[in-house]
């Protein structure tokens, strides 16, 4: 069974729950995405469904119809699907999707063609329920817990990186979900010394992971027994046009795009080396500056490197502390103080966005945002190629960012943007 080959719709259901209507879809779906990624708490899906008048009846007039018309389509509608491919299952029969409406169709006489956007049921929740608690001093990844303990997010599943630093953290009426995503930049991990998270969903479920904690353990695992080979992907220029067995399942089917390479004069303008750090108190009218090397020690190629000597910097951060401004009464404390985490956090980032990678594989629901893969391209040499066959530059390690899984009819296909920090084949660790 190829990897891009048309996949099995083993159970797809839509079901209206003040209805109590429930339709079976299969054989009806003309296209299915299902879309993850770094940036996005919420996982989100599309189906495009054709319809000739015969799927419910409704319960108006009596007549069959459509089923954006009869059920009818308005949102909130959940549908419950597993898709079956070469690599595992696609399961939401437990948790299904909620439909956010039918924004787009189109129709003929004799048949109607529907959009269904939708979205995991945790966003719905967050949209219906705005914070107005306000979270006293503790650690970052605490609240974090806390937070999806008011969505009733099961234990099993939530990973979440323990941070370093505390915070209070106020609601202030807003979806839990946007007050997660708010307190990334925020958050230090625990064993780790560059700020800046992610907070986002998985088929697995939540995810509060550091970018050095995501790139660590992604690395690491690749040492695992059988990792290696079903998260490494080559690109060889060319691609047997055959697509029936196993052979092309780990290739590249199309040539990859790169959407953007290092900007040296961008890193100097945004700080990604040396900055300077001021700072003054407004309780005791102290004034600090020092300049702090923000290189990291965690990249996904070779070690990164500053152009800049050690006593120069290319930008400068300025704040004003005010100890105990969310404290009654005086205090002298400084809680989690912007000077210990922005520089740094802007770094990280910035860093990790360097390169960017546009590719699309065969389909492989393993993967998932967030997640390190092995990218191995083609090297391009007049001198003997079988010496070198991979690109020793551009190859090595890469971060999902973004990934969409596409079924239809004839094929299955996982598109990915990856991102890397640095260069090399190697990393610094190895």
């Amino acid at each position: 069974m190829s990897a891009a080959g048309p996949s099995n719709y083993t159970f797809l259901q839509i079901t209206k729950p003040s209805r109590g209507t429930s339709v079976r879809l299969e054989g009806k779906i003309l296209g299915f995405e299902y879309f993850e990624s770094v940036y996005s708490p919420m996982i989100t899906a599309s189906m495009v469904q054709a319809d000739v008048g015969g799927s419910v009846t409704d319960a108006r007039t009596g007549l069959r119809g459509t089923l954006k018309d009869a059920l009818p389509i308005e949102g909130f509608e959940e549908v419950a699907f597993n898709i079956t491919t070469r690599y595992g299952e696609l399961n939401f029969t437990k948790n299904p999707m909620i439909v956010t409406g039918s924004p787009m169709n189109v129709d003929d006489s004799q048949k109607q063609s529907v959009l269904i956007p939708m979205v995991s049921k945790y966003s719905i929740d967050s949209s219906k329920k705005p914070l107005e608690k306000v979270y006293q001093e503790s650690r970052i990844s605490d609240i974090i817990d806390k937070i999806l303990d008011s969505l009733k997010v099961p234990k099993n599943k939530r990973n979440i990186e323990k941070t370093s630093n505390v915070d209070k953290v106020f609601g202030n009426h807003e979806p839990p979900l946007d007050v997660c995503l708010e307190l990334c930049k925020k958050s230090i991990p625990e064993t780790g010394k560059d700020p800046g998270y992610f907070f986002f969903e998985t088929q697995d479920g939540f995810q509060f992971r550091s970018i050095e904690g995501l790139i660590n353990e992604g690395i690491d695992r690749f040492s695992n027994a059988g990792y290696e080979d079903a998260h490494t992907y080559n690109y060889l220029g060319a691609l047997d046009a055959n697509l029936d067995n196993d052979e092309n399942n780990f290739k590249v089917l199309l040539p990859p795009v790169v959407k953007r390479d290092q900007n040296q004069l961008n890193a100097l303008k945004h700080g990604l080396y040396n900055v300077r750090v001021s700072t003054m108190n407004t309780l005791t009218g102290e004034y600090r500056e020092k300049v702090e090397n923000l290189l990291s020690s965690s990249n996904l190629g070779d070690k990164q490197k500053s152009p800049v000597d050690s006593k120069n910097f290319s930008k400068s951060y300025s704040y004003i502390i005010n100890p105990g401004a969310d404290e009654q009464g005086v205090s002298e404390e400084v809680l989690n103080s912007p000077s210990k985490y922005e520089p740094r956090a802007h770094m990280r980032y910035g860093l990790l966005h360097s390169q960017l990678v546009d590719i699309q594989v065969p389909c492989n629901v393993q993967l998932r945002a967030g997640e390190v893969i092995k990218l191995k391209l083609e090297n391009i040499t007049q001198d003997e190629k079988l010496l070198s066959i991979y690109n020793q530059h551009r190859s090595g390690y890469y971060l999902i960012l973004h990934l969409c899984h596409h079924f239809d009819p004839a094929n299955s296909y996982t598109s990915l943007t990856l991102a890397r920090d640095t260069y090399g084949l190697y990393t610094s660790k190895k």
